[in-house]
Protein backbone atom coordinates (compact mmCIF):
# COMPACT_ATOMS: atom_id res chain seq x y z
CA UNK A 1 0.00 0.00 0.00
CA UNK A 2 1.36 3.46 -0.79
CA UNK A 3 0.04 6.39 1.50
CA UNK A 4 -1.06 9.64 -1.32
CA UNK A 5 -3.70 11.13 0.78
CA UNK A 6 -1.91 13.93 3.00
CA UNK A 7 -2.54 17.56 2.36
CA UNK A 8 1.41 18.75 2.00
CA UNK A 9 0.81 21.43 3.80
CA UNK A 10 4.26 22.11 4.04
CA UNK A 11 4.67 22.13 0.51
CA UNK A 12 2.41 24.87 -0.62
CA UNK A 13 2.02 26.76 -2.54
CA UNK A 14 3.01 23.94 -5.26
CA UNK A 15 0.64 21.23 -3.60
CA UNK A 16 -2.22 23.96 -4.33
CA UNK A 17 -1.68 22.66 -8.07
CA UNK A 18 -0.72 18.35 -7.55
CA UNK A 19 -0.77 16.05 -4.71
CA UNK A 20 2.60 15.77 -3.53
CA UNK A 21 3.38 12.47 -3.93
CA UNK A 22 2.66 12.78 -7.82
CA UNK A 23 4.93 16.52 -7.95
CA UNK A 24 7.47 16.55 -10.58
CA UNK A 25 10.89 14.64 -9.45
CA UNK A 26 13.74 14.23 -12.18
CA UNK A 27 10.92 14.93 -14.48
CA UNK A 28 8.76 12.54 -13.44
CA UNK A 29 5.63 12.33 -10.90
CA UNK A 30 7.42 10.97 -7.34
CA UNK A 31 5.68 8.32 -7.20
CA UNK A 32 6.48 6.61 -10.69
CA UNK A 33 10.10 6.13 -8.68
CA UNK A 34 7.98 4.39 -6.18
CA UNK A 35 6.09 2.67 -8.61
CA UNK A 36 9.15 1.09 -10.51
CA UNK A 37 11.09 -0.23 -6.99
CA UNK A 38 7.85 -1.88 -5.87
CA UNK A 39 7.41 -3.59 -9.41
CA UNK A 40 11.47 -4.91 -9.34
CA UNK A 41 10.78 -6.09 -5.96
CA UNK A 42 8.01 -8.74 -7.64
CA UNK A 43 5.04 -6.65 -5.62
CA UNK A 44 2.20 -6.85 -8.46
CA UNK A 45 -0.60 -5.47 -6.66
CA UNK A 46 -0.97 -2.16 -5.18
CA UNK A 47 -3.22 -0.11 -3.11
CA UNK A 48 -2.99 4.15 -2.76
CA UNK A 49 -5.23 5.82 -0.97
CA UNK A 50 -6.31 9.34 -2.04
CA UNK A 51 -7.58 12.71 -0.26
CA UNK A 52 -6.44 16.37 -1.34
CA UNK A 53 -6.51 16.79 -5.59
CA UNK A 54 -6.85 13.28 -5.76
CA UNK A 55 -7.54 13.25 -9.68
CA UNK A 56 -4.14 14.57 -10.05
CA UNK A 57 -2.72 11.17 -8.64
CA UNK A 58 -5.05 8.59 -10.34
CA UNK A 59 -4.23 10.75 -13.65
CA UNK A 60 -0.65 10.73 -12.85
CA UNK A 61 -1.14 6.52 -12.30
CA UNK A 62 -3.35 5.34 -14.11
CA UNK A 63 -4.20 1.46 -13.75
CA UNK A 64 -0.76 1.20 -13.03
CA UNK A 65 -0.06 -1.07 -16.22
CA UNK A 66 2.93 1.34 -17.06
CA UNK A 67 4.56 -0.65 -14.13
CA UNK A 68 3.60 -3.89 -14.53
CA UNK A 69 1.02 -3.21 -11.81
CA UNK A 70 -2.08 -3.49 -10.84
CA UNK A 71 -3.31 -0.20 -8.72
CA UNK A 72 -6.25 0.01 -7.26
CA UNK A 73 -7.36 3.59 -4.93
CA UNK A 74 -8.84 4.08 -1.82
CA UNK A 75 -10.41 7.74 -1.74
CA UNK A 76 -10.54 9.18 1.66
CA UNK A 77 -12.88 11.53 2.45
CA UNK A 78 -11.74 12.20 5.88
CA UNK A 79 -7.61 11.94 6.02
CA UNK A 80 -7.27 8.41 8.05
CA UNK A 81 -4.01 8.70 8.91
CA UNK A 82 -1.14 6.07 8.35
CA UNK A 83 -2.39 3.89 10.57
CA UNK A 84 -6.47 4.44 9.54
CA UNK A 85 -5.57 4.46 5.73
CA UNK A 86 -4.28 1.01 5.66
CA UNK A 87 -7.04 -0.36 8.34
CA UNK A 88 -9.99 0.92 6.03
CA UNK A 89 -8.60 -1.29 3.22
CA UNK A 90 -7.54 -4.22 5.22
CA UNK A 91 -9.98 -6.59 3.74
CA UNK A 92 -7.98 -5.86 0.69
CA UNK A 93 -4.44 -6.58 2.11
CA UNK A 94 -4.90 -9.97 2.22
CA UNK A 95 -2.94 -11.99 5.53
CA UNK A 96 0.19 -12.25 4.24
CA UNK A 97 2.93 -9.27 5.67
CA UNK A 98 2.49 -6.37 3.08
CA UNK A 99 4.55 -3.13 2.48
CA UNK A 100 3.32 0.15 3.52
CA UNK A 101 5.11 3.14 1.71
CA UNK A 102 4.92 6.80 2.33
CA UNK A 103 4.74 8.27 -0.86
CA UNK A 104 6.58 10.94 -0.55
CA UNK A 105 9.78 10.14 0.07
CA UNK A 106 12.06 8.43 -2.80
CA UNK A 107 14.29 5.61 -2.07
CA UNK A 108 16.60 3.16 -3.97
CA UNK A 109 17.08 0.40 -1.37
CA UNK A 110 16.32 -3.02 -2.19
CA UNK A 111 12.30 -3.93 -0.55
CA UNK A 112 13.42 -7.01 -1.78
CA UNK A 113 16.19 -7.93 0.72
CA UNK A 114 13.70 -6.11 3.33
CA UNK A 115 10.86 -8.69 2.55
CA UNK A 116 13.17 -11.55 2.93
CA UNK A 117 14.71 -10.18 6.06
CA UNK A 118 11.16 -9.72 7.69
CA UNK A 119 10.13 -12.94 6.61
CA UNK A 120 13.00 -14.73 8.35
CA UNK A 121 12.54 -12.74 11.56
CA UNK A 122 9.62 -13.63 13.16
CA UNK A 123 8.62 -9.96 13.81
CA UNK A 124 4.61 -8.67 13.50
CA UNK A 125 6.34 -5.57 11.77
CA UNK A 126 9.77 -4.42 10.15
CA UNK A 127 10.79 -1.06 9.95
CA UNK A 128 13.35 0.34 7.57
CA UNK A 129 15.89 2.39 9.22
CA UNK A 130 18.89 4.50 7.87
CA UNK A 131 21.34 6.74 9.89
CA UNK A 132 21.01 10.50 9.12
CA UNK A 133 22.26 13.66 10.54
CA UNK A 134 18.85 15.38 11.34
CA UNK A 135 17.59 11.85 13.00
CA UNK A 136 16.03 13.62 16.05
CA UNK A 137 13.79 16.15 14.12
CA UNK A 138 12.31 12.81 12.45
CA UNK A 139 11.93 10.94 15.96
CA UNK A 140 14.91 8.66 16.42
CA UNK A 141 14.18 4.72 16.45
CA UNK A 142 16.19 2.92 18.85
CA UNK A 143 17.23 -0.51 18.32
CA UNK A 144 19.19 -3.30 20.06
CA UNK A 145 21.94 -5.71 19.21
CA UNK A 146 19.78 -8.01 17.99
CA UNK A 147 18.23 -5.46 15.62
CA UNK A 148 14.74 -5.36 17.53
CA UNK A 149 13.12 -2.21 18.59
CA UNK A 150 13.11 -1.07 21.52
CA UNK A 151 11.76 2.81 21.12
CA UNK A 152 10.00 4.84 18.43
CA UNK A 153 10.81 8.86 18.65
CA UNK A 154 10.34 8.04 22.52
CA UNK A 155 7.39 5.80 22.79
CA UNK A 156 6.38 3.57 24.63
CA UNK A 157 9.04 5.43 26.58
CA UNK A 158 13.05 6.71 25.79
CA UNK A 159 15.61 3.95 25.52
CA UNK A 160 19.54 4.34 25.50
CA UNK A 161 21.51 4.60 22.23
CA UNK A 162 21.58 6.71 19.13
CA UNK A 163 18.34 6.47 17.01
CA UNK A 164 18.62 6.05 13.33
CA UNK A 165 15.47 7.46 11.18
CA UNK A 166 12.65 5.88 9.98
CA UNK A 167 12.54 5.83 5.80
CA UNK A 168 8.46 5.86 5.67
CA UNK A 169 8.87 2.31 4.51
CA UNK A 170 7.77 -0.98 6.33
CA UNK A 171 6.80 -4.38 6.25
CA UNK A 172 3.73 -5.25 8.25
CA UNK A 173 1.17 -8.44 9.34
CA UNK A 174 -1.94 -7.58 8.17
CA UNK A 175 -3.64 -8.91 11.51
CA UNK A 176 -1.94 -6.03 13.32
CA UNK A 177 -4.58 -3.87 11.75
CA UNK A 178 -7.11 -5.29 13.65
CA UNK A 179 -6.09 -3.92 16.59
CA UNK A 180 -6.92 -0.31 15.42
CA UNK A 181 -10.53 0.82 15.79
CA UNK A 182 -11.86 2.27 12.70
CA UNK A 183 -10.99 5.71 11.97
CA UNK A 184 -8.19 7.94 11.75
CA UNK A 185 -5.23 6.75 13.91
CA UNK A 186 -1.38 6.72 13.49
CA UNK A 187 0.65 4.00 12.85
CA UNK A 188 3.52 4.64 15.53
CA UNK A 189 1.34 6.05 18.28
CA UNK A 190 -1.39 3.85 17.81
CA UNK A 191 -0.14 0.88 16.66
CA UNK A 192 3.82 0.28 17.36
CA UNK A 193 4.21 1.83 20.49
CA UNK A 194 1.30 -0.05 22.21
CA UNK A 195 2.67 -3.45 20.76
CA UNK A 196 6.57 -2.70 22.00
CA UNK A 197 4.97 -1.70 25.31
CA UNK A 198 3.11 -5.23 25.13
CA UNK A 199 7.02 -6.77 24.55
CA UNK A 200 5.66 -7.31 20.69
CA UNK A 201 8.96 -7.93 18.17
CA UNK A 202 9.40 -5.45 15.67
CA UNK A 203 12.53 -5.92 13.80
CA UNK A 204 14.42 -2.60 12.42
CA UNK A 205 16.65 -3.24 9.20
CA UNK A 206 19.43 -0.34 8.58
CA UNK A 207 20.12 0.59 4.70
CA UNK A 208 22.92 2.53 3.12
CA UNK A 209 21.04 4.15 0.28
CA UNK A 210 19.25 7.14 -0.60
CA UNK A 211 16.48 8.84 0.55
CA UNK A 212 15.32 11.64 -0.15
CA UNK A 213 12.77 13.78 1.44
CA UNK A 214 10.73 16.88 -0.38
CA UNK A 215 9.33 18.31 2.79
CA UNK A 216 8.89 21.88 2.02
CA UNK A 217 9.78 23.85 -1.42
CA UNK A 218 13.55 24.45 -0.20
CA UNK A 219 13.72 20.61 0.34
CA UNK A 220 11.98 20.04 -2.81
CA UNK A 221 14.16 22.27 -5.00
CA UNK A 222 17.49 20.59 -3.14
CA UNK A 223 16.86 17.42 -2.81
CA UNK A 224 16.49 16.93 -6.68
CA UNK A 225 20.11 19.19 -6.88
CA UNK A 226 21.72 16.51 -4.75
CA UNK A 227 20.03 13.73 -6.78
CA UNK A 228 21.57 15.18 -10.10
CA UNK A 229 25.00 15.11 -8.04
CA UNK A 230 24.56 11.77 -7.58
CA UNK A 231 23.26 10.83 -10.78
CA UNK A 232 20.18 9.46 -8.90
CA UNK A 233 18.12 7.09 -11.90
CA UNK A 234 20.80 7.41 -14.26
CA UNK A 235 20.01 11.33 -14.76
CA UNK A 236 23.28 13.33 -15.85
CA UNK A 237 25.64 14.70 -12.78
CA UNK A 238 25.22 18.40 -14.54
CA UNK A 239 21.69 19.22 -16.16
CA UNK A 240 18.76 17.16 -17.02
CA UNK A 241 16.83 18.22 -19.96
CA UNK A 242 13.39 16.55 -21.19
CA UNK A 243 13.50 15.63 -24.61
CA UNK A 244 10.80 17.73 -26.02
CA UNK A 245 12.47 20.46 -24.21
CA UNK A 246 14.29 23.60 -26.10
CA UNK A 247 17.50 24.93 -25.19
CA UNK A 248 18.72 27.38 -27.62
CA UNK A 249 22.13 27.78 -28.25
CA UNK A 250 23.89 30.30 -25.79
CA UNK A 251 21.77 29.20 -22.96
CA UNK A 252 23.99 28.28 -20.26
CA UNK A 253 22.31 25.47 -17.52
CA UNK A 254 23.94 24.54 -14.17
CA UNK A 255 22.54 21.88 -12.07
CA UNK A 256 18.94 22.51 -13.41
CA UNK A 257 16.26 19.99 -14.22
CA UNK A 258 14.05 21.26 -17.67
CA UNK A 259 10.60 19.85 -18.02
CA UNK A 260 8.44 18.95 -21.05
CA UNK A 261 8.10 21.84 -23.43
CA UNK A 262 9.88 24.43 -21.68
CA UNK A 263 11.91 26.63 -23.65
CA UNK A 264 15.06 28.42 -21.99
CA UNK A 265 16.44 31.23 -24.80
CA UNK A 266 19.64 32.35 -26.21
CA UNK A 267 21.59 34.01 -23.46
CA UNK A 268 19.46 32.85 -20.56
CA UNK A 269 21.49 31.39 -17.51
CA UNK A 270 19.93 29.25 -14.82
CA UNK A 271 21.60 27.97 -12.20
CA UNK A 272 20.05 25.21 -9.08
CA UNK A 273 16.70 25.74 -11.25
CA UNK A 274 13.86 22.79 -11.07
CA UNK A 275 11.49 24.07 -14.23
CA UNK A 276 8.17 22.31 -14.57
CA UNK A 277 6.34 21.16 -17.83
CA UNK A 278 5.89 24.47 -19.90
CA UNK A 279 8.19 27.16 -18.62
CA UNK A 280 9.65 29.91 -21.01
CA UNK A 281 12.81 31.78 -19.82
CA UNK A 282 13.57 34.82 -21.59
CA UNK A 283 16.66 35.82 -23.45
CA UNK A 284 19.38 36.91 -21.28
CA UNK A 285 17.44 36.29 -18.27
CA UNK A 286 19.09 35.36 -14.78
CA UNK A 287 17.41 32.50 -12.81
CA UNK A 288 18.88 30.98 -9.58
CA UNK A 289 17.87 28.80 -7.12
CA UNK A 290 14.20 28.82 -7.92
CA UNK A 291 10.99 26.67 -9.08
CA UNK A 292 9.19 27.51 -11.96
CA UNK A 293 5.75 26.12 -11.99
CA UNK A 294 3.61 24.53 -14.97
CA UNK A 295 3.82 27.10 -17.33
CA UNK A 296 5.81 29.49 -15.49
CA UNK A 297 7.45 32.81 -17.34
CA UNK A 298 10.71 35.12 -17.06
CA UNK A 299 10.63 37.80 -18.98
CA UNK A 300 13.81 38.64 -21.23
CA UNK A 301 16.70 39.66 -18.71
CA UNK A 302 14.68 39.62 -16.01
CA UNK A 303 16.65 38.13 -12.91
CA UNK A 304 15.03 35.73 -10.36
CA UNK A 305 16.15 34.27 -7.40
CA UNK A 306 14.91 32.37 -4.56
CA UNK A 307 11.72 32.20 -5.74
CA UNK A 308 8.76 30.19 -6.55
CA UNK A 309 6.81 31.47 -9.72
CA UNK A 310 2.98 29.99 -10.64
CA UNK A 311 0.70 31.05 -13.28
CA UNK A 312 -1.88 33.01 -11.80
CA UNK A 313 -4.63 30.64 -13.58
CA UNK A 314 -3.23 27.75 -12.27
CA UNK A 315 -4.29 28.65 -8.59
CA UNK A 316 -8.04 29.13 -7.13
CA UNK A 317 -6.67 31.58 -4.79
CA UNK A 318 -3.69 33.44 -3.47
CA UNK A 319 -0.84 32.03 -1.92
CA UNK A 320 0.22 33.40 1.57
CA UNK A 321 3.03 35.70 1.05
CA UNK A 322 2.96 36.33 -3.10
CA UNK A 323 3.23 38.83 -5.01
CA UNK A 324 0.83 39.01 -8.31
CA UNK A 325 2.79 40.72 -11.48
CA UNK A 326 2.60 39.41 -15.22
CA UNK A 327 0.05 37.43 -14.72
CA UNK A 328 1.82 35.19 -11.94
CA UNK A 329 2.29 34.94 -8.33
CA UNK A 330 5.73 34.98 -7.36
CA UNK A 331 7.06 34.21 -3.69
CA UNK A 332 10.25 33.79 -1.65
CA UNK A 333 11.15 29.90 -1.46
CA UNK A 334 10.43 28.72 2.13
Amino acid sequence: MVLAAGLGLRLRPLTLLAAKPVLPVLNRPLLHWTLDRLARAGIREVVVNTHHLAATVRRALGNGRAFGLRIRYAHERKILGTGGGPRAVRARLGREPFLLVNGDVLFDFDLGEVLDRHRASGARATLVLMNHPDVESYGGVVTGRDGFIRSIAGLPRPAPGRGALFTGVHVMDPALLDRLPPGPSDSVRDLYAPLLAEGGKLLGVRVQSAWYDFGSPSLYLDSQIAMLSRGFGGAPRGSLVHPEARVKDGARLRRCIVGRRCVVEAGAELSDCVLWEGVRVGAGARVRRSVLAMGARVAAHQVVEGRILIPSRRLRSRPRGSRLGDGQYSMELP
